[in-house]
C-alpha cells in the first residue's frame, strides 16, 4: 500500500488537483488507487466531476459504502485524520486504510501536523509548485537545512505552468537547477481544467487531448516506478 502525500507549502498550488489527477492517471494505469481528500476545504471531488453540496463517503465507511470514479474510490478524511484515535493508531504503527492499492492524500497547506504525522508512513510525498514569486518564497520551507521533511522521500512538480510568461520561463529554470532530480516534471498551464470543474465533469472526458493530462500521466508512470515495491530474487528471475 504506497502511501502518497500531496502537500505544498504555499496555498493554491494545484495540490487537489495534481492529487484527484493523479489517482485517475494510476487507476487508467491498471493500478489500485484510492483519494483521500483530508482537507477542510472538501474540493478534491470537484476534479471527479462532482458538485460541491455532493458528499463523498466517509474514510471509515464501510467497503460497501464507497463512491469510485475514474477508477479511483473517493474518501473523505478530515474528521477522521483530526480525531484523537487517528493519531493514537498512527504512534501504534496502524493506519485506516489497507491493501495493495496507491493511497493518494490531499493534505491542505497549512495542516503540517497532518503531514509530519503520515510523513513517516508514506513512500513518498509529492510536493506542487507554482512558478511564481510566492512559490518560491515559499520554498524555505521545505529545501535542504530544514529539519521538516525529509528529502529523501520528497518530489517536487511545477504546476500551472506558463511558458510564454518570462517570469514563470525563469522560475522553471530556477527550480530545475535548485531541486536538479527531486524535480520530476511539470503540469502546463491548461484552462480546460477549470471548464471541467465548472462543467462537473472529468478532464479526460471533457479533454481527451488536454495538455496538462498529458502532463499528469507522465507523471504517474514516474511515481508509480518510485513507488513500487523492490522485487523479490524470484520476481526478477
Amino acid at each position: 500500500m504506497p502511501l502518497i502525500l500531496c502537500h505544498s507549502p504555499k496555498g493554491g498550488a494545484g495540490t487537489s488537483f495534481v492529487a484527484a489527477h493523479l489517482a485517475m492517471a494510476l487507476a487508467e494505469a491498471g493500478h489500485g488507487a484510492t483519494a483521500i481528500d483530508m482537507t477542510r476545504q472538501d474540493s478534491l471531488k470537484l476534479y471527479f466531476g462532482l458538485k460541491p453540496i455532493s458528499e463523498i463517503p466517509d474514510l471509515e465507511a464501510p467497503e460497501n459504502q464507497g463512491l469510485t470514479i475514474g477508477g479511483v474510490s473517493l474518501r473523505q478524511g478530515w474528521r477522521a485524520t483530526h480525531a484523537p484515535a487517528f493519531a493514537n493508531a498512527l504512534d501504534n504503527g496502524e493506519l485506516p486504510f489497507s491493501g495493495g492499492t496507491f493511497v493518494v492524500a490531499d493534505i491542505a497547506a497549512d495542516d503540517t501536523m497532518l503531514r509530519d504525522q503520515l510523513l513517516p508512513h508514506a513512500s513518498l510525498m509529492v510536493v506542487p509548485v507554482s512558478p511564481t514569486a510566492l512559490g518560491l518564497a515559499a520554498l524555505t520551507q521545505v529545501v535542504p537545512g530544514t529539519p521538516l521533511i525529509d528529502l529523501d522521500y520528497t518530489a517536487f512538480i511545477i504546476n500551472r505552468l506558463d511558458e510564454t510568461r518570462r517570469f514563470a520561463r525563469n522560475a522553471n529554470s530556477f527550480l530545475r537547477e535548485l531541486l536538479g532530480g527531486k524535480l520530476i516534471g511539470s503540469i502546463h498551464e491548461d484552462e480546460s481544467v477549470n471548464e471541467a470543474v465548472a462543467m462537473a465533469k472529468l478532464l479526460p472526458a471533457h479533454a481527451p487531448a488536454s495538455g496538462a493530462l498529458a502532463d499528469i500521466r507522465a507523471l504517474a508512470k514516474t511515481i508509480a516506478q518510485v513507488c513500487a515495491p523492490p522485487q523479490t530474487e524470484e520476481e526478477a528471475a
